[in-house]
């Protein structure tokens, strides 16, 4: 009868244990990446938190400065990497799906990315550049995303501020790991730059005046008098156009897809500040056979003909585009 006693308390203390004991992640312990990166998340819904980071978690308080934008709900813990204190974050995503966000300061691009073990940064889904900004500095973007054999989707980037002669603090460093479960929301499957070039073929105003001196819309085009190439940018991952700085081009994005970019961009114009500027671009690829249309609208407080009206005037260009290696130079 002891025995039996005996044993039945330690079978409920086995189960007990087992209890207290399934979850995958623990709190203020150093965090296994690789199994990170290979869990499955698309086995588990939000509700299963307890499952996958235990019971004594820190949850949303109801801020929505605290969600990004596809994000409804999070549980947190503290883990380590390497022996630093970071915030392993479980999200709920609005769809459904779920997450795991780590955001790593403190650190360099360069000493981030390599708590990602190197099998899972492929060169084909890897995008690097830095936007130069002038006077106001530059900022270092990498990037990277990796496929796993649990279909869900591994996402990590950094964005580092730099100062016009290209320096900076890890004090302005920003790293985050992501990993996306099935159905969670724009999962991006991050691609290299495509570097196009466009050289102008033809150009006209957008007005001509008729036999009347009536302003009428110019349909016909005049071959430039010289060479002009313009140098372009494509972020197939973000679904950005930049220029030859890695600025990205635009305010209003009309279509992004993989046979047509059309994007507009309008400027302020405040004509008690300056007597000239330009107010309107417009970028226009036929990605099917390399057509490329580019209009331009300028603001002048000299133009005052009937060709210019609001003092502005409007010229129309259209070329050819071809894809470049990004990494070809002349010499």
């Amino acid at each position: 009868m002891k025995m039996k006693k005996l044993l039945s308390i330690l079978v409920l203390s086995f189960l007990w244990f087992s209890s207290i004991q399934a979850q995958e992640f623990y709190p203020n312990k150093e965090l296994d990446i690789d199994k990170l990166i290979n869990f499955d998340l698309n086995n588990y819904s939000f509700n299963d938190y307890k499952k996958i980071i235990g019971s004594k978690v820190k949850s949303w308080n109801g801020d929505t400065q605290q969600l990004s934008k596809n994000t409804k709900d999070w549980k947190a813990i503290d883990v380590k990497i390497n022996n630093r204190e970071y915030e392993l974050r479980l999200n709920h995503f609005k769809t459904g799906g779920i997450g795991f966000f780590i955001l790593i300061r403190g650190l360099s691009c360069e000493t981030a990315k390599s708590i990602i073990p190197a099998k899972y940064i492929k060169e084909e889904n890897t995008q690097s550049y830095t936007s130069d900004f002038d006077e106001l500095g530059k900022v270092f973007s990498e990037k990277f995303s990796f496929e796993t054999s649990k279909n869900t989707t591994l996402f990590s980037g950094c964005i580092a501020l730099l100062d016009a002669n290209s320096q900076g603090s890890v004090d302005d460093v920003t790293y985050s790991i992501n990993l996306y479960s099935r159905n969670a929301p724009n999962k991006p499957k991050v691609v290299p730059l495509k570097l196009v070039r466009c050289e102008v073929l033809q150009y006209k105003n957008k007005y001509k005046l008729d036999s009347n001196n009536q302003r009428s819309l110019n349909y016909n085009y005049k071959d430039m008098p010289q060479t002009v190439t313009m140098d372009y940018y494509i972020s197939d991952s973000d679904g950005d156009l930049l220029n030859r700085k890695f600025r990205t081009i635009g305010t209003r994005t009309i279509k992004f897809d993989r046979d047509m970019i059309h994007i507009e961009t309008i400027y302020e114009l405040d004509k008690t500040k300056v007597t000239k500027k330009i107010t309107y671009e417009e970028h226009k690829f036929d990605r099917i056979n390399g057509d490329f249309y580019f209009n331009k609208r300028q603001y002048n407080i000299e133009y005052n003909s009937a060709l210019t009206p609001n003092n502005q005037i409007e010229l129309q260009y259209k070329g050819k585009c071809v894809k470049k290696d990004i990494n070809e130079r002349a010499f």
